[in-house]
């Protein structure tokens, strides 16, 4: 596990299995995508013994990386020129575009069960691996394509996670993310501002507190009971805060469950200039174009059924997608939702 987690590790691992069977490199490859093991989408790569330009120019080719996991055995490590000849291997464009670049001419390869490929290398001048180092190799790639498949998962829901944060950052209300005890996970731009400069929400020690101890209290029940809103009366020669808070939704979704959140605070405060729109909102919570669609017409006063002959789908359709709204949201129904909305959004 540490050698996931720790970059040095991982690096000194890779390094590790390259000494142990005097290869000159290893790369390991794997699809982005998790379901379809052979996907056209850009390759995640790893290597060692060889440059990063290298390394990373085997994305630029995910349809000839699919390409060579198919031809390639799965889970066996064998002559490369064993599963793939040379002349078969020239004509794709990887090859020149990657993988002759790195300098090998002697390989060991095998398709991974996770998709992708692992291949260790030599230069000309040495010899083809044996098949004691091919067996080696073997009974390593096991242990190797969990470590691959686990840093890919790592990578994916790093990316995820950087992109909710990214949306929750152009929203112009304060989004803060509580655990269970009150103590703050992640904040927007528009909520540290709110902590910073406000004068009525503070975080000493560790937990979120109002500024006073009737705010403490009102603040606490509302995120107690993960519901409810409050306004928080700064000075006089500013408008008030209006916090609300929601219960944190089941959702499969690891971006948002990796928060570890119980509640989510909006905080409008009124200083600032409105929001844009809805749909920050709808993206911060996950919902589709099609789901943000229905939210924002909901919010403009129109019903189930009119929302159907809008969008021309049945009115069951609208009804599931409003079932799938409220789970990701947290809201219990209609008014619910919409209440959510506008406390955001105005």
């Amino acid at each position: 596990m540490q050698g996931v987690l720790d970059q040095a590790a991982w690096d000194a691992g890779l390094a590790a299995i390259v000494e142990t069977v005097h290869a000159d490199h290893l790369v390991a490859t794997l699809p982005q995508e998790m379901d379809n093991p052979y996907p056209r989408v850009t390759p995640l790569a790893w290597g060692s013994g060889v440059a990063d330009e290298s390394i990373k120019a085997l994305a630029a080719y995910p349809a000839d990386v699919a390409v060579l996991s198919r031809l390639l055995p799965k889970g066996r490590m064998v002559a490369q020129d064993e599963a793939v000849p040379l002349a078969v291997l020239c004509r794709l464009a990887v090859f020149e575009g990657a993988i002759r670049p790195m300098g090998g001419h002697h390989a060991a390869v095998a398709c991974t069960t996770s998709g992708g490929f692992v291949a260790a290398c030599r230069s000309r001048s040495g010899q083809p691996f044996s098949e004691t180092e091919k067996a080696v190799l073997t009974h390593l790639l096991p242990t190797l394509t969990s470590a691959l498949s686990l840093k890919r998962h790592i990578r994916l829901l790093e990316d995820r996670i950087s992109t909710l944060e990214a949306t929750l950052d152009e929203l112009s209300t304060g989004v803060i993310f509580l655990d269970a005890h009150r103590r703050i996970i992640h904040a927007n731009q528009a909520g540290e501002q709110v902590l910073a400069h406000s004068g009525k929400l503070l975080t000493q020690p560790a937990m979120l507190w109002g500024a006073g101890d009737i705010e403490s209290q009102q603040l606490a029940r509302i995120i107690d009971e993960s519901s409810g809103a409050i306004t928080l009366v700064r000075r006089e020669t500013s408008r008030p805060l209006a916090v609300r808070a929601v219960r944190m939704p089941a959702t499969e979704d690891r971006a948002l469950s990796t928060f570890g959140a119980a509640t989510i605070l909006f905080i409008d405060d009124t200083d600032r200039p409105a929001p844009a729109g809805i749909s920050g909102l709808c993206r911060a919570f996950g919902l589709t174009p099609r789901e943000t669609d229905i939210v924002v017409l909901l919010v403009a006063g129109e019903g189930p059924a009119e929302i159907a002959a809008r969008l021309g789908i049945s009115l069951g359709n609208v009804r599931g997608h409003l079932n799938r709204i409220f789970g990701k949201t947290g809201t219990g129904s209609q008014a619910q939702l919409v209440a959510l909305c506008l406390s955001v959004v105005h």
